[in-house]
């Protein structure tokens, strides 16, 4: 995607991360799982003051009582954003409210360490059922000393240092583990001296709960007089976080559009867990309202397109341009814009029509090398007819014994003409014999080998193979018809196929005609323009030497025409 103008394209560098991290030289705001490893390895239990291991309330005070200053202010007496932002003694309170509202969470779990240290003597399973610090300090502030065995009896009363009953903070599930292990718990009631140490401390949590309440609204209702381009794109609540990690409005608008997105993120450790999933940089930005609802795979780049306008809007911010917020409106309108446009799904091109099919045959190779190969794999006609069973006849087979010893005939020789004959000779497929090996057979002259068989029928010119015959009802069509005694057979030997059934009537009425053809064209005639030859046709005698070989005639001298004297 092409950046305009006013976008510059995220860096993956970590030294550019870590300097927008600490921007101006100043320390980064202690993240809360940093907070917790060190207050963990603390030991408050030999401490009696929590004042003397939590002092912000003491800069809290006097903020606290400047913004109720400025609160109660007439609308005519209230600050007006005139001149440069950074003088006004207003903005710097804000400032200050927002870096400390960022430190009250880690003052919160120290005292709740302290809590712990000092009332796990009383109730030390109460810890792991309840985590919040929040909760567990208003759980102790209520419960206290006990009954133990009777929690519920305190557990709808409301004279207690919170002001609400056990139920109004826990919810169902919490109440009834923490009511049957108070029952179960060993431990042993906290003196007087103990107890009021411990009431303190629960009194100081839910007074830093509340200034954080405080602070944070005062930050969120001043933004709008502060950055209200600012405020209009990302929300108050962004602004403010984005304004105190950067130092204000100038550092904001100083910091490069690469660098927005860090800004509050949390380092993670990897421990066990891979890195390289998910958006890296969740800090501030990605969290506010109007990066939440994009897609994962979307909000890097979302992050880069917002990032790039709030550089502007905090330009416009510190220069108190448009004070009403239009600029910023103007840019919130063109992130959406843009993010719509990411978000939606691809336009329909509508219902195609199916291509036209392409019914040309493939192309394959020819010519007459391709054309023999085909031939010589190709099924042949004898094959085909194996193939083939008759309906209501029985399969004709050949072979030794029976299963896999034998194979099955087919339709080979069931023709419907009434004859016993095999198949016709296919020319593409039947093997090639040279004209020297004519092969077995070839010598066998065409009109077939006629069988004198006459062993068991007697002599005779023929007659008694006929007799024989029709003695045991047998046809004797084409049987002694010949010349030559005994039984002509109809066994022809071809050079190819082997033994072929032919009709003797037919093989003598072929050759028959065959005969009176030569006799018709070549039975006379004389060659013609012999050199030395008498009007006869009478060849000249040839010469003999003395070894006995033939010597050639030399040809005739031709005879000289006389051209009139010459």
């Amino acid at each position: 995607m092409e950046l305009d103008d006013d976008e510059e394209a995220v860096e993956e560098d970590e030294e550019m991360m870590a300097a927008a991290s600490a921007p101006d030289g100043r320390e980064a705001p202690e993240d809360e799982e940093e907070a917790k490893a060190r207050v963990e390895k603390m030991q408050l239990g030999g401490v009696n003051d929590v004042r003397s291991v939590a002092g912000l309330m003491k800069t809290l005070q006097p903020v606290m009582e400047k913004i109720a200053h400025y609160q109660e202010l007439p609308p005519e007496q209230q600050t007006r954003n005139f001149g440069n932002i950074e003088d006004n003694p207003e903005y710097k309170l804000l400032t200050q409210s927002n870096t400390l509202s960022t430190s009250i969470d880690s003052e919160i779990i120290l005292v709740h360490k302290f809590i712990r240290d000092h009332y796990s003597v009383r109730f030390p399973e109460l810890e792991t059922l309840i985590t919040n610090p929040l909760d567990y300090a208003k759980t102790v502030a209520i419960v206290g000393n006990g009954p133990m065995e009777d929690i519920k009896s305190i557990s709808s009363s409301s004279n207690n240092l919170v002001g609400q009953p056990l139920r109004a903070v826990l919810d169902g599930p919490s109440m009834m583990v923490v009511t049957v292990e108070a029952t179960t718990s060993q431990g042993r009631e906290l003196t007087e001296a103990e107890l009021q140490t411990v009431m303190k401390a629960c009194e100081m949590t839910m007074q830093l709960d509340k200034a954080k309440r405080v602070l944070t609204e005062y930050v969120q209702s001043r933004m709008n007089l502060f950055a209200p381009n600012l405020t209009a794109l990302i929300g108050s609540l962004t602004a403010a976080q984005l304004l105190n990690y950067t130092g204000g409005i100038k550092g904001l608008s100083k910091t490069p559009a690469c660098n927005i997105a860090p800004l509050g993120s949390k380092k993670a450790s990897g421990t066990g867990f891979a890195t390289n999933v998910g958006v890296r940089h969740q800090g501030f930005l990605y969290n506010s309202p109007i990066i939440r609802n994009i897609p994962s795979d979307l909000k890097k780049q979302a992050m880069r397109i917002v990032s790039a306008k709030i550089v502007l809007a905090a330009r416009v911010d510190s220069i108190h341009g448009t004070p009403d917020g239009s600029t910023g409106e103007d840019l919130k309108q063109q992130c959406l814009e843009r993010l719509d446009k990411l978000t939606e799904p691809p336009p329909n091109k509508g219902v195609r029509a199916l291509p036209a099919p392409d019914d040309k045959p493939s192309r394959k190779r020819g010519g007459r090398r391709a054309r023999k190969a085909k031939e010589a794999t190709a099924m042949t006609e004898l094959r085909k007819a194996q193939n083939r069973m008759a309906f209501g006849k029985e399969e004709q087979e050949v072979g030794y014994g029976t299963g896999e010893g034998t194979k099955g005939l087919g339709m080979i020789g069931q023709g419907t003409d009434g004859r016993i004959r095999s198949q016709q000779i296919d020319q593409r497929t039947k093997a090639k014999l040279s004209k020297k090996n004519p092969g077995w057979g070839g010598a066998t002259p065409a009109s077939g080998t006629a069988s004198s068989i006459r062993g068991g029928v007697g002599g005779g010119a023929g007659s008694g193979s006929v007799s024989v015959l029709r003695g045991q009802g047998l046809r004797t069509s084409g049987v002694g018809a010949g010349a030559a005694g005994g039984t002509a057979s109809t066994i022809a030997f071809t050079p190819v196929q082997g033994l072929e059934l032919v009709d003797p009537k037919v093989r003598e009425e072929m050759n028959r005609k065959r005969k009176a053809e030569e006799d018709r064209w070549f039975s006379g005639g004389t060659f013609t323009q012999i050199a030395g030859s008498a009007g006869g046709g009478q060849q000249p005698q040839t010469k003999v030497d003395a070894a006995g070989f033939k010597v050639p005639t030399l040809p005739a001298k031709k005879a000289k025409v006389d051209e009139g004297g010459k």
